[in-house]
């Protein structure tokens, strides 16, 4: 746990912990499962003795020593699962993974089934796929619920084989977590989740999952605009030994070329799309049960594209991205939203105002199914790059259209 100065209650403890991570009070409300009037009254010291599983939460999503928040140093972590409005529902998620609990509030948790494994990873596929065509709103509640197990009941009780294999799993469902947070439009928990997720990949001894972690978290840092620290954290997963799949290192390698693309640096860039084109071949089929099974020549295509645009050759970013949606995976729509705005970037950039909304439009049906932030904020910035033509109808009942988003 940080370490941080003593402060006279517990209320202000939470409140200081919580503006130095630069979070909000419904932020860190999300974040622990509560109201963001619950977080407000704890500041506010209006605890009671019905606080002392929410402050345990709130204590580990905080990162700080539940004695700050005048709890017992060896407060269950499971704690926070015996809240009332908390209880009825993780009960649930545990008796879909097959978990046997006799007793909640009891430190030691029964044998849990092997099977729990292979659930859990044939699960977290089918949430990846909804997550794909339906957006993050759909997806985030059971991801959390299925977190709140995994860490609070299934690793405590599992051991040698059985724990590692545990570990590997939590690693990727919380890698997924940060994911969607990403998508929905909050990035510091996006961050708090890969962390999570490196450090069970680490405990696991996981080379393939500590190579795509820290992938990830290149891509995190280019949509950070964090050139040389995405430079350096995709570096990282390429220098990472063991069996990684080529498809995670072509995906290290994309982002890579985003961090050089940011830094102006063409020729880098270009380079690290080569590296990456020669590695996913000329396999097409995503799959959506593996650690970046993804990364298809479809996908490669849409990633130089951006580098392009960043780079200001509009043009070029215009022939990659038609390219990439025109070879795109049907079970990937939310991406397709996605770069569906940014080609319509490209037509703005190119000065192409008409083509730019016809493109928008599509892209704009898509996110209203999805509600994706990212592609929300993409055709926020279409918008801006086409103020020039803002006079026309099109434009205006383009700007009129995101607007409503």
């Amino acid at each position: 746990m940080a370490q941080a100065p003593q402060h006279r209650s517990p209320g202000e403890a939470i409140s200081a912990a919580r503006r130095d991570r630069g979070w909000t009070q419904t932020q860190l409300a999300d974040m622990c499962g509560y109201s963001q009037s619950t977080i407000s009254r704890l500041e506010r010291g209006r605890q009671s003795a019905k606080d002392i599983d929410v402050l345990a939460m709130v204590a580990d999503r905080l990162g700080i020593s539940p004695t700050r928040l005048g709890l017992a140093d060896d407060t269950p972590h499971n704690a926070a699962v015996n809240h009332p409005q908390n209880r009825r529902r993780f009960l649930g998620t545990a008796a879909t993974l097959g978990v046997q609990i006799a007793s909640l509030g009891s430190e030691r948790s029964r044998p849990i089934n092997p099977a729990v494994i292979g659930h859990l990873r044939s699960l977290r596929a089918t949430l990846v796929q909804s997550d794909s065509l339906y957006g993050p709103h759909c997806v985030i509640g059971a991801v959390r619920d299925h977190l709140t197990v995994i860490e609070q009941q299934l690793l405590p009780a599992a051991g040698g084989n059985l724990r590692v294999e545990m570990l590997q799993a939590a690693a990727e469902w919380a890698e997924f977590a940060g994911w969607l947070h990403e998508d929905l439009g909050q990035p510091e928990f996006g961050l708090w989740w890969s962390d999570r997720a490196m450090e069970w990949a680490q405990e696991a001894d996981d080379p393939v999952r500590q190579a795509f972690i820290l992938m990830r978290k290149a891509q995190q840092s280019v949509n950070l605009t964090q050139q040389q620290r995405a430079i350096g954290l995709a570096s990282a997963a390429l220098r990472v030994r063991g069996d990684v799949p080529a498809r995670i290192r072509a995906s290290a390698h994309l982002q890579q070329a985003h961090g050089h693309a940011l830094a102006g640096d063409d020729t880098g860039a270009s380079r690290a799309i080569e590296f990456a084109y020669g590695l996913v071949g000329k396999g097409r089929e995503a799959e959506t049960d593996q650690l970046g099974g993804y990364c298809v020549p479809a996908y490669v295509d849409a990633q130089g594209a951006a580098c392009q645009l960043r780079l200001g050759k509009p043009a070029k970013a215009v022939a990659s991205y038609q390219r990439a949606l025109r070879d795109w995976p049907d079970n990937y729509q939310r991406e397709r939203g996605l770069h569906l705005a940014r080609l319509a970037s490209a037509h703005a950039a190119d000065r192409a105002p008409d083509a730019a909304c016809s493109v928008a439009l599509e892209a704009l049906e898509i996110t209203r199914e999805t509600e994706s932030r990212r592609t929300t904020a993409e055709l926020r910035r279409v918008v801006t790059a086409l103020t020039p033509w803002r006079r026309t109808t099109r434009v205006r009942e383009l700007a009129e259209a995101v607007a409503a988003v």
